[in-house]
């Protein structure tokens, strides 16, 4: 007796979507429509911090934001994108490098189409600094290093 009595309250329960409703659901962002993320992984190879100045997209949207700061030798800081639509996701991020007198940047513009597309897009560096991309083979995923050209900074 008291099985089925338990029963028909617990059917009564998920007939009124009080235990209906998934947790993971109010949590987890929706799906972008396009489908197709790049990921960005940022090492700071140098002694200074870097401040984000801009993080600016033409078009997709930001699944996480780049970091406000990036910590002198941090390694794989990250920031993910996506396509809120079909087609092409694009940007810019730049941060400025800290102790540098204004002379410090990095500067990540990026393309990246749909799938099966490759993604372009280059970068710049400001004062002592070098900043290379290298995009991941099996996808539009892509690191970014950041490295002094002079042994004193």
């Amino acid at each position: 007796m008291r099985r089925r009595l338990f029963g028909a309250v617990l059917a009564l329960l998920l007939a009124c979507g009080v235990l209906a409703t998934p947790a993971a659901s109010a949590v987890s962002p929706p799906a972008p429509r396009g489908g197709h993320t790049f990921q960005a992984f940022f090492n700071n190879h140098t002694n200074h911090s870097l401040t984000l100045k801009a993080a600016h997209l033409d078009k997709g949207c930001w699944n996480i934001r780049p970091p406000q700061k990036i910590p002198p030798g941090q390694q794989a800081a990250t920031w993910i994108l996506v396509s809120c639509a079909d087609g092409a996701t694009n940007g810019y991020v730049t941060y400025t490098i800290d102790g540098t007198g204004g002379q410090g940047y990095a500067y990540m513009p990026f393309f990246v189409p749909p799938p099966g597309g490759d993604p372009l897009g280059g970068t710049q560096a400001g004062g002592l600094f070098k900043l290379d991309r290298v995009y991941h083979p099996r996808g539009p995923d892509a690191n970014y290093d950041l490295r002094c050209l002079s042994p004193a900074c």
